[in-house]
């Protein structure tokens, strides 16, 4: 059984109180996303808390560098998707989402090059 310090004893903290171990992305969505896959072994729960919790830092990272993209292009409404798009397609350690998150391109600009 963790102690108060464990991650699996805030599986239930809300993330709209803040601190370290507040999540959306909680341990019991991880070990159910995991199950899904055959290909992978099962996680402890302290893996599963670091797994979301990882990701969690990740989107807001991801998000954090979309939103200066979005002021840089003088909008401050909401992301959009070439916001996203355009942060994965200039950042080289988001190379492995390029496939994912391409940048759209309008067929008018691909027409002339089809010709």
């Amino acid at each position: 059984m963790g102690d108060a310090a464990s991650p699996a004893s805030h599986e239930g903290v809300s993330p709209r109180k803040g601190g370290p171990a507040a999540v959306l992305i909680t341990a019991n969505r991880v070990k159910n996303l995991v199950k899904e896959d055959t290909e992978i072994k099962p996680l402890s729960g302290d893996a599963c808390f670091a797994l979301g919790k990882a990701t969690e830092l990740f989107l807001e990272s991801v998000a954090a560098k979309a939103a200066v993209h979005m002021q840089l292009a003088g909008r401050d409404a909401a992301l959009e998707y070439s916001d996203v798009a355009a942060v994965v397609a200039e950042t080289e350690a988001l190379d492995f989402l390029q496939d994912i998150i391409p940048q759209t391109v309008k067929a008018a600009a691909l027409l002339p090059a089809m010709s």
